[in-house]
């Protein structure tokens, strides 16, 4: 690696196709408190983020050869380290480049940059009392910035822009939260997958502003019939799922049904749809990636069998 490139004001490594780091960067070691190169680059990411990683990371450059601004948290000598990060396929590696991020630095600095004036002008000169107010004032008007700033940040960082639910992310880190809390607690939960039936039709037949309508319709829909305590989320498309907490095979199925009857008889403003719903209950050994496989093949039961239905999958799961 030439210096420009290992000095950059930026991380950068170069991954395999099987995750093995290649090359990197001086500027990512010392932005991750390490003086030797990782040998994978699941060695630096956190449990959510390497779920995010697999489900996201590795399809999505594999079909378009490249990915744009993926947030990801590494795992920091000094803790956790929030980047985005941008990579592209060449030669059968992947060559990424990882910015910090540093707004909240940014705005926590100008703020601390403002305190010291205020202090400073307030010792010096009775004269000064007049700006004082102001520059307090800009401290308060920062401060609510920050909050401002914060909420916009974690809700575009959370939420579908479309139909508000939580978006895939948040599914992701959620499920791989809760398979840890069953495998230590011994408790059950299951994840409901489901899309809406025909929805191509919808959008070639009406236009993808119709299109838009539905998803936010179903979405209204559904947060009328979620339990408090269960994540509902737009994985993509007119893909959704939920993860339903203390819920086994025989409640999660009537559940499922509910929902399923519920959005087939509902009168729509825009226009009439059905769902298909696939089931995955969690079994020992689940990992969050079997149990999106499994309830993912449940839906693709239910729809090859007619749509508008329920199925779940049964297969049990290997031991980890």
């Amino acid at each position: 690696m030439d210096a420009q490139l290992n000095f950059a004001p930026c991380g950068y490594l170069v991954l395999t196709e099987d995750w093995h780091i290649l090359d990197i960067n001086q500027t990512l070691k010392e932005m991750l408190g390490i003086d030797n190169a990782p040998e994978n680059m699941r060695d630096i990411l956190t449990v959510p983020s390497k779920v995010y990683f697999q489900t996201y990371f590795v399809p999505v450059i594999h079909i378009h050869g490249r990915v744009e601004e993926l947030y990801l948290t590494l795992k920091g000598k000094q803790g956790p380290l929030p980047v985005l990060m941008s990579a592209r396929e060449r030669n059968s590696r992947y060559e990424c480049v990882l910015m910090q991020m540093s707004i909240r630095d940014e705005y926590e600095n100008e703020l601390l940059v403002a305190k010291r004036n205020a202090e400073q002008i307030q010792q010096e000169t009775d004269k000064a009392y007049n700006t004082l107010l102001g520059l307090m004032n800009e401290v308060q008007e920062k401060q609510q910035e920050l909050m401002d700033l914060n909420h916009r940040l974690q809700t575009m960082a959370t939420t579908d822009p479309l139909t508000g639910l939580y978006n895939r992310r948040v599914f992701q880190e959620r499920l791989a939260e809760q398979i840890e809390k069953a495998a230590e607690k011994h408790t059950v939960f299951s994840v409901l997958l489901f899309d809406i039936d025909y929805f191509k039709t919808v959008n070639d037949t009406y236009g993808h502003n119709v299109g838009d309508e539905v998803l936010k319709e179903l979405a209204e829909k559904i947060k009328g019939q979620i339990p408090v305590q269960s994540t509902t989320a737009r994985i993509g498309g007119e893909e959704f799922a939920i993860i339903q907490l203390e819920a086994d095979q025989a409640s999660s199925s009537a559940f499922a049904e509910k929902l399923r009857q519920h959005i087939a008889t509902s009168i729509w403003r825009s226009k009439a749809i059905t769902i298909s719903i696939g089931i995955a209950t969690y079994q020992e050994g689940d990992t969050a990636e079997s149990m999106y496989i499994r309830a993912d093949s449940a839906l693709y039961t239910s729809k090859r069998s007619g749509r508008n239905r329920v199925a779940r999958d049964t297969r049990q799961s290997m031991p980890r």
